[in-house]
Parts: C-alpha cells; sequence; structure tokens
C-alpha cells in the first residue's frame, strides 16, 4: 500500500514535471551517452542542459548548483576544445589516468571549496541543504575539468556526485531531474567501464 501510493505521487509529479524538466532530461542523457562512448558532441548537450538548469536551480533555492550550471556551461566550451585540439600536438585528446597522489590532491582542493561554500549558503541565503549542495558543487567542478581533460577517474566522482544528486533534487521535489540522476549514476559506471577498455586496447 505505501509503495503503490509512493509510484502514484511519483506519477502525478512526472505529470506535473514543466517543459524546462523535460529539455533538461533529453538534453542531459544524450550528454552521458555521448561523453561514455567519447562522442565530442556530447558537450553541445551538456551545454544545452546546463543552461537551462541554470533557471530551474535557482527558481528552486538551489542557489549553488545554479552557479555551478552556469560553470558548467563555460566548461563545456572549453572541453569541447579541449577533446578536439587539447593534445601536445593540438589533435584529439587521449584518455589518461591520474596517480592516486593526484586524485588524492584534487579530493583535498575539492574539500578545501566545499566548506566556505556551505557555509555562505547556509550563513547568508534561503539556500535549500546547503552542505550537501556545496559538497556536489565543489566536486563537480572538479570532476568536470577532469572530464574535460579526459582523466579518466572523472567518472568516480561523477558515481558518488550523481548518487548524492539524487536526494538533492528528490528533496525540491524535481523528480525528474532526480530520474535523471539515477540514470547518471548508472551510466557514470558504463562510461568508467567503456574508458578503461578503450585504454586496454590502445595498449594491445
Amino acid at each position: 500500500m505505501i509503495l503503490s501510493s509512493f509510484f502514484d505521487s511519483l506519477l502525478t509529479a512526472f505529470h506535473q514535471t514543466s517543459l524546462t524538466e523535460w529539455l533538461i532530461f533529453i538534453s542531459a542523457l544524450l550528454y552521458i551517452l555521448l561523453a561514455a562512448v567519447e562522442n565530442v558532441w556530447c558537450w553541445l548537450f551538456g551545454i544545452i542542459s546546463s543552461a537551462l538548469l541554470v533557471y530551474l536551480c535557482f527558481s528552486g533555492h538551489l542557489f549553488l548548483e545554479s552557479g555551478l550550471n552556469i560553470f558548467y556551461v563555460i566548461i563545456g566550451i572549453y572541453g569541447w576544445y579541449q577533446w578536439l585540439h587539447g593534445s601536445e600536438h593540438k589533435t584529439e585528446l587521449s584518455i589518461t589516468f591520474y596517480s592516486v597522489k593526484k586524485n588524492a590532491l584534487l579530493a583535498g582542493l575539492g574539500l578545501l571549496i566545499w566548506f566556505p561554500f556551505g557555509f555562505v549558503a547556509h550563513r547568508y541565503s534561503t539556500q535549500v541543504l546547503p552542505y550537501l549542495d556545496a559538497f556536489i558543487t565543489s566536486f563537480s567542478i572538479i570532476a568536470t575539468w577532469m572530464q574535460a581533460k579526459k582523466i579518466i577517474e572523472n567518472w568516480l566522482y561523477w558515481i558518488v556526485l550523481n548518487g548524492l544528486s539524487i536526494v538533492l533534487y528528490s528533496y525540491r521535489g524535481f523528480y525528474l531531474i532526480a530520474l535523471l540522476s539515477v540514470v547518471y549514476t548508472l551510466l557514470s559506471v558504463t562510461g568508467y567501464l567503456s574508458w578503461r577498455k578503450k585504454t586496454a586496447t590502445s595498449f594491445v
């Protein structure tokens, strides 16, 4: 009975979902699918979905997420260029790995960014779940930069971040975007395995 009521509420919420959310869902889904197979056109759909999310998140008092998506639009243009011309020879960028030390330094940087973001959002705004949003925001900046540079560990960051985003968007009632985060989490695993397979093949 409880489960049935939950799904009825979810179905009602989907029926009330705005056109903006549906456009975000479709373009963001295309982004992650294309990124997983290392197709450079992923960045176009990433830019579109991020631009729409700026408005959606701001309207839902997710101000850090709104700011993060402005960053996504900018890094999307950078990532598009990097994937096409980012190697030393100005040719298509190759997938690379980072050492444990480098990943630890990036994680430390994420933690340094996280607390000030969370504190300011909690103290000086009406931000919802400020510290959770700040954590997602700070590490998403790092993960997006890593994806733009084709550093394979970016997918491991996204598995965690997308999982946390499910909680954040569900709390605000953006159920379609929360569902998108579920799909993102699963496709982040697929993306990691796909890139691993490509790097293994390149060494044969």
